[in-house]
Parts: C-alpha cells; sequence; structure tokens
C-alpha cells in the first residue's frame, strides 16, 4: 500500500462517522457495480444504478473510484457548505490539486451548475463528474471544465480512466 493511500485511511478516522458510514456505502457500491461494467452491455445498468445512488455515496464513490486508481485524493471534510468542492484529486501529470464536483443526474445536466463551477476553479481546471447528458449550454459554459460522464464515468469506476494533458476546452467531449 502506497503513502497517499495510507495518509487517506489515517484522515478518514477523524471523519464525522456519517462520513465515514458514506465512505463505506461507496466502496460497496462500487464492488458491486464494477463486476456490471466487464459484461457485455453491463454499463447501463451501472448507470442505471448509480442513477438511484444516495447523491453523498455517488461523490464518495466517485473519489474512491480515484482513490483505487492510485491518484492522491483529497475528501472534503463536510458535505454541505463546501463552497460546491467535492473533494481534490492530483492527476498524475500536474503538481496542483484538481477540485472535483459531483453531481447525480437522471437526465440532462444543469448549465447553471456547470458554469457556477467553472467560475469557482478560473482560472484552472477542474473536474465535473455527472450521471446525467451533457447538453451544449453546458458545454458552453464548461470553461476549464472537464467533464466526466458516459464512458469516462464507466472507464472511472472500471479503474482504467486517462485524463489527457492541455485545457479544459479541449476536453469536453464525454
Amino acid at each position: 500500500m502506497n503513502r497517499a493511500r495510507l495518509w487517506d485511511q489515517f484522515r478518514c478516522l477523524f471523519l464525522p462517522r456519517s462520513h465515514r458510514r458514506r465512505i463505506r456505502q461507496g466502496k460497496r457500491t462500487l464492488r458491486k457495480i464494477r463486476p456490471w461494467l466487464q459484461e457485455p452491455g453491463g454499463a447501463p445498468r451501472a448507470f442505471g444504478y448509480l442513477r438511484k445512488v444516495d447523491p453523498l455515496t455517488f461523490e464518495e464513490l466517485t473519489l474512491q473510484s480515484f482513490a483505487d486508481m492510485g491518484w492522491r485524493v483529497r475528501r472534503g471534510t463536510r458535505y454541505s457548505g463546501d463552497g460546491g468542492i467535492d473533494g481534490h484529486v492530483r492527476l498524475p501529470d500536474q503538481r496542483r490539486w484538481t477540485p472535483i464536483q459531483c453531481k447525480r443526474y437522471a437526465s440532462a445536466i444543469n448549465p447553471a451548475h456547470v458554469r457556477a463551477f467553472a467560475e469557482l476553479v478560473f482560472p484552472h481546471q477542474g473536474l465535473f463528474v455527472h450521471t446525467g447528458r451533457t447538453g451544449d449550454q453546458s458545454r458552453v459554459a464548461a470553461v476549464g471544465v472537464v467533464f466526466i460522464s458516459g464512458q469516462r464515468l464507466a472507464d472511472l469506476v472500471a479503474g482504467r480512466l486517462e485524463i489527457p494533458s492541455g485545457s479544459g476546452q479541449q476536453k469536453n467531449a464525454a
């Protein structure tokens, strides 16, 4: 086990009990849906399930997926009042922490949410992880935002996501 993972486990000991419970739920959900992604046609089943889980569990599931890939993760210390940042991840080719926003949608994402997140992370890059459909208005509002949805979300959950380096404007095709 690497040092970053040990540090994350140690830090989790000091989170509130409800937060630790959501982390455990996220790990259980990952164990449940990862085999589905190996089956032919299993991705729609996994997305249907992800759209119904608790939003806070989806948040922890996302952060745990990054941690399982060996990337350093910094979890938020609380769920509300966090300014729209659900956590941070240190991408392999970057020196700074990249903020993450997780949204569980049943249909198209709200462009106002994307715009608010883009303003929050400007002039840097942020990751907007969601289960919904990315519309044209959201893509226009996404300056500096990388969308992780659809196949990218399936790759993240399966542990094989690759985020190319470069500006966020070029990475919106998800």
